[in-house]
């Protein structure tokens, strides 16, 4: 049914629930952003099914952009490993509810020529082989990310533990400084003013 609660920028009422991809959407969604400019889109026409009606119209026929008005689902894209066996792959999206945070869909972003020159991404459905890097990263570091934030995560471990290292070795050489100065004063102050001249003239009278 129509929801005039969220209109889009075009002015008409989005059709919630709508079916794409065998998804049911409650909300705008960023499904084949690479169609919509990467714009969240909502759907303004369903068949009796409840699914999406596609048309060669474009925007404004059969689907339109969301305004702010609109709830638009949660989206989280992170970088797949060298492993996955489609090396034109490059994210994996991941889209959840705003509300619950349950699961809505899943896909990737992959990377193709333009017939007339150029690049451009779009989305696929992920091979079973494609798994992002682990959520945790390095130290609660890096989460999603690929190995470069790895690789820089740990040379500042690194670079860290050799600075603690460094000042803590300045530290004891300056305590130990100060130890031997002051060891110096409590010999010097422990000489008696008379004993250097008692030690001369005991030299003189004993020749």
């Amino acid at each position: 049914m129509s929801n005039r609660s969220c209109l889009t920028t075009g002015g008409r009422p989005c059709v919630f629930p709508f079916r794409y991809h065998n998804i049911s959407y409650s909300a705008c969604t960023w499904r084949d952003g690479h169609k919509t400019q990467g714009v969240p889109w909502c759907s303004l026409s369903v068949n009796e099914n409840g699914d999406h009606v596609n048309s060669q119209g474009g925007r404004g026929s059969t689907w339109d952009f969301c305004s702010g008005d609109c709830i638009t689902s949660h989206l989280e894209c992170s970088p797949v490993t060298p492993d996955c066996s489609n090396s034109s792959i490059l994210q994996q999206c991941v889209e959840s509810s705003v509300s619950t945070g349950d699961h809505v869909a899943t896909w990737c972003v992959t990377m193709r020529d333009k017939k007339h020159g150029g690049e451009k991404t779009i989305h696929v459905k992920c091979a079973e082989d494609c798994v992002t890097y682990k959520e945790e990263g390095f130290l609660g570091l890096c989460a999603h990310s690929g190995p470069e934030c790895l690789m820089f995560a740990m040379a500042s471990l690194i670079l860290l533990i050799i600075t603690l290292v460094t000042v803590f070795v300045l530290i004891c050489c300056v305590r130990k400084k100060k130890g031997q100065d002051q060891e110096m004063r409590i010999r010097s102050a422990s000489i008696q003013p008379g004993d250097r001249y008692r030690k001369s003239t005991a030299g003189v009278l004993d020749g």
